[in-house]
């Protein structure tokens, strides 16, 4: 089979230059201020003329003439046949003629822009911008070479980098940076926002969405709390909450539709299936999960968990239990589910670290021994990345430090192992089982005859897009149904904040949206076997 020509660009004279120079000065391999390389030099009489220098260099050889090269070459048939051929002796001799040292300098930089030149077109970037011997007009032509010659390898490098930076503005989709006039398409901002509002979906409780203006794509909501308050519940709860379009009010004792049938995700760390499964049938029917693990049911409990069931069995609600895993697990799985089911909501409980996690830590920043606060921080950027680029609502949950019954105000400070974690999220908040501090603003309200006592309270400590910070929501928290009803907010100081609630009827049931599909082709290469300047 024929051999491929590759046509590359050089400079003659720059390749006799350094030759020269090398043949001439062997101790300018040594030189800190060059690299030489047999890349360098796109002609095969020339890889072989490099490599035979380079070698007796190597190997100690301070002065180099044109025998010591033909006598070495003689062992190699091949590569002495091609030097033959060419005249190799004569080529030196005439090189060494032509070499000026004052020359070396300019002719060094010359060789490496083409080389350059060279490695990007072979790496199939475009390069007819700065280097096109092809342009036919003379005119044209003579002021491509002009600038050329102007330019340094690093100009050079400088000019391709951007097209890359453009390129990946343009198609990438691994940096968030969006570049605008404050001005772009405001008018049409305001006429957008007065038909549809900057709002999510509903949460379990009209006061929170009120608050978090419902649980909106492209953010992150993290709940933190003392071990065993409920955090797993609560995300249980609003899990069911947006994807069962059914629950049983037991206010009204009757089924009520709420027309979400949303694709949702729970990732669990330490639960089995059949711990969530409880919870998300005491959930939906609103009988006591105790009820339910005993198998004693009253009244018409059995109906309404065997209804729930069905409800659950059509649920578009997806469960993944996940232990040794490491960050990349985890955004592998949620992108999994978001590809192949549609899932739009993630519900990951909850941010901590192991040994898979520690161990990734170290390799990607080669680091040992890194912190917890630096690992968390990691995830739960690799988490908002992931919300924001996908468009998908995320809620995760921490654990908390310190002595909360002694304070009146809870905020990131109270956060186990990473205080930075609060940064990163839309929503952050605290839930605590009321303490002192918050019972002068309890007895107040029940003062007032209302009857529902809260026996929670969610201290929100960042809202993003919100209107209120460092406020307390009481909640009454049904454990047993992971059910929450609100109450009343105050700010900090325990006074009264009227916050409306906020109901958000959907009037018609979603579609299902198309599924996602990736479709990875195989690009394959064939290789070009060429001598590599190896003796």
């Amino acid at each position: 089979m024929a051999e491929t020509e590759v046509h590359s660009a050089s400079n003659k004279l720059a390749v006799i230059h350094v030759l020269a120079a090398l043949i001439q000065d062997p101790l300018l391999f040594s030189d800190n201020n060059y690299s030489f390389s047999i890349n360098d030099f796109p002609e095969q009489f020339h890889k072989i003329l490099f490599g035979a220098i380079e070698h007796l260099a190597k190997n100690g050889m301070e002065k180099i003439g044109y025998l010591d090269i033909d006598q070495f070459l003689k062992q190699y048939p091949i590569q002495y046949k091609v030097f033959s051929t060419n005249r190799g002796i004569e080529y030196i001799q005439n090189a060494l003629t032509l070499y000026d040292p004052k020359k070396f300098d300019y002719y060094y930089q010359t060789l490496k822009k083409y080389s350059l030149i060279n490695s990007l077109s072979a790496n199939g970037i475009d390069t007819r911008d700065i280097y096109d011997p092809n342009i036919v007009d003379p005119v044209a032509s003579a002021k491509m070479y002009e600038r050329f010659d102007s330019l340094t390898v690093n100009d050079i490098l400088a000019a391709e980098e951007v097209k890359i930076i453009l390129a990946k503005e343009t198609y990438g989709n691994s940096s968030d940076r969006v570049e605008n006039r404050m001005g772009d398409d405001i008018l049409e901002l305001v006429e957008e926002l007065q038909e549809t509002p900057e709002m999510g979906l509903p949460l379990c409780t009209p006061k929170l969405t009120t608050l978090f203006r419902g649980q909106r794509k492209g953010c992150v909501y993290m709940m933190s709390a003392p071990t065993s308050t409920g955090k797993t519940r609560v995300a249980v709860g609003e899990a069911c909450h947006l994807s069962v379009p059914e629950y049983y009010d037991t206010v009204k004792k009757k089924w009520v539709s709420t027309n979400l049938k949303e694709k949702v995700l729970i990732i669990e760390t330490e639960l089995e299936l059949r711990e969530v499964q409880t919870m998300a049938l005491a959930y939906v029917s609103g009988v006591p999960e105790t009820h339910i693990l005993d198998g004693r049911f009253f009244g018409d409990e059995k109906e309404r968990v065997l209804k729930a069931g069905e409800l659950l069995k059509k649920a578009e609600l997806f469960m993944v239990a996940i232990t040794n895993y490491d960050t990349e697990d985890l955004i592998s799985t949620i992108k999994k589910y978001y590809q192949i089911h549609g899932v739009q909501y993630v519900f990951y409980d909850y941010l901590s670290e192991n040994m898979k996690i520690m161990a990734e830590g170290t390799r990607k920043t080669k680091v040992a021994n890194l912190r917890t606060d630096q690992i968390l921080l990691s995830m739960i950027t690799a988490l908002k990345d992931c919300a924001k680029q996908l468009g998908l609502y995320i809620w995760t949950a921490t654990q908390i430090s310190g002595n909360v019954q002694g304070t009146n105000e809870l905020d990131y400070t109270f956060l186990r192992s990473a205080k930075s974690l609060g940064d990163k999220v839309d929503v952050g908040c605290i839930l605590t089982a009321v303490r002192e501090a918050d019972r002068p603003a309890v007895e107040s309200y029940c003062a007032k005859g209302f009857e529902l006592e809260p026996n929670f309270v969610l201290s929100v400590y960042k809202i993003r897009r919100g209107s209120y910070q460092n406020i307390k929501v009481f909640l009454y928290f049904d454990r047993g149904t992971c059910r929450m009803t609100d109450t009343f907010v105050t700010d900090s100081k325990g006074q009264l904040i009227p916050v409306e609630d906020t109901n958000i009827e959907l009037l018609l049931d979603k579609t299902s949206e198309e599924k996602i599909e990736d479709v990875f082709a195989p690009v394959l290469g064939e290789g070009v076997t060429e001598w590599d300047g190896e003796f």
